[in-house]
């Protein structure tokens, strides 16, 4: 079977949405006017430029996409190829697993490579939540197959397992003051690309400038029962954004330096009440197809849709908290839903890489009841 490595990655800034505040107070919405082709392309074509590689290289895009809004969301990936400045021929996929689907691009774009389609895939993805209307945005978060908004079946598995709302969030917190360091570090500036359109979006923007234990503990609560312990400030942020990673089997991937290896992805569905659960079996899959005990992951990104859900991860799987999400989460960083799976390999391949570790895993739990995990090496 042909190998697909993992040649290069860019993403945009996180921008929070328009109705959301920055971290530092402002009113966000600086990638209101791109539509997900314009963040999904500005990565692509970031990607590339990273490595110098030629446009003419890549002959398929894969584009993931949770929410297709506007006129425009019938063309999905074919608009990507387009505005990436690659030639008309390049062909496209549009996948769509919800929160999973970036990942999900990734695991089709090396499948293709595998099965010997495609010499160089760019995979990518993005959601611009500013953009959706809010009678789709606002509903989509209400699982119909649970009866009940996705935050709450999540919270119950928390609870079920004796967390607190402090718990929760001491995790929010620590996840800010993590993105907070590597910010200052400018770790992130390895990943991110500027967008044309935006030229005022520069960084992530939803990183709280000063994380307190105080503005989590005062935080509003998202459901009656406060013992659940949901709130505004320990869910992920929302924000605007786009990722991409370039793959490439032994041939398309002459010339360069390959940041890592694939190696292997997993999906898998549970119980709708129990979504929570969605990263922790995949994660679970994912080892049984490789034959590796966990012990021998170096690191983890696991996409923090909410404290409540992290905190189930790290008790089913046993995993010491600094392994996981070194450099903050999605509750800091924000979860721009289709643009969230390749940013999570890219920084799992990079800050292997600081650490001069090998092996890593990521991981999205996905409403409704699924779960998506991608295992890398770092070469």
């Amino acid at each position: 079977m042909t190998e697909t490595f993992i040649i290069s990655g860019a993403r945009t800034p996180f921008a929070i949405w328009k109705k959301g505040t920055c971290g530092d107070g402002t009113e966000g919405g600086k990638l209101a006017e791109c539509d997900p082709y314009d963040l999904a392309a500005a990565s692509v074509k970031g990607a590339m430029g990273k490595i110098d590689l030629a446009p003419e290289k890549i002959e398929r895009v894969v584009f993931a996409n949770a929410y297709h809004a506007g006129q425009y969301g019938v063309y999905g990936g074919r608009y990507v190829v387009l505005r990436s400045g690659l030639h008309h021929s390049v062909t496209n996929l549009t996948v769509n697993q919800a929160c999973g689907a970036g990942m999900q691009a990734v695991i089709s774009g090396a499948q293709e490579i595998t099965c010997g389609e495609y010499n160089l895939v760019a995979a990518c993805g993005a959601d611009v939540p500013s953009q959706v209307p809010r009678n789709v945005f606002v509903p989509s978060f209400n699982d119909w197959a649970a009866g009940r908004p996705i935050a709450q079946t999540s919270q119950t598995c928390s609870a079920a397992l004796g967390f607190s709302r402090a718990e929760q969030d001491a995790w929010a917190l620590k996840s800010h003051q993590r993105a907070l360091a590597a910010r200052t570090k400018g770790y992130f500036k390895e990943e991110i690309v500027p967008v044309e359109k935006a030229p005022n979006a520069t960084e992530d923007d939803g990183i709280l400038n000063n994380p307190t234990a105080e503005y989590f503990a005062n935080a509003k609560i998202l459901f009656e029962d406060e013992n659940l312990g949901a709130t505004s400030a320990n869910t992920h942020a929302i924000v605007d954004a786009g990722s991409a990673l370039l793959l490439a089997n032994s041939k398309g991937a002459a010339g360069t330096n390959p940041l890592g290896r694939y190696l292997g992805g997993a999906v898998v569905s549970v119980d709708p009440q129990k979504m929570a659960y969605g990263s922790v079996e995949a994660i679970r899959t994912l080892l049984g197809k490789l034959a590796w005990d966990i012990k021998e992951v170096d690191l983890f990104e696991i996409n923090e849709t909410f404290a409540s859900q992290m905190l189930v991860a790290f008790k089913e799987l046993q995993l010491p908290e600094d392994k996981v999400n070194v450099n903050g989460g999605g509750i800091a960083l924000g979860h721009p839903f289709g643009g969230s799976g390749c940013r999570l390999v890219h920084t799992l391949l990079l800050e292997l890489k600081r650490r001069g570790l090998k092996r890593g895993i990521a991981a999205i739990c996905v409403g409704g009841g699924s779960g998506v995990a991608v295992a890398v090496e770092r070469l």
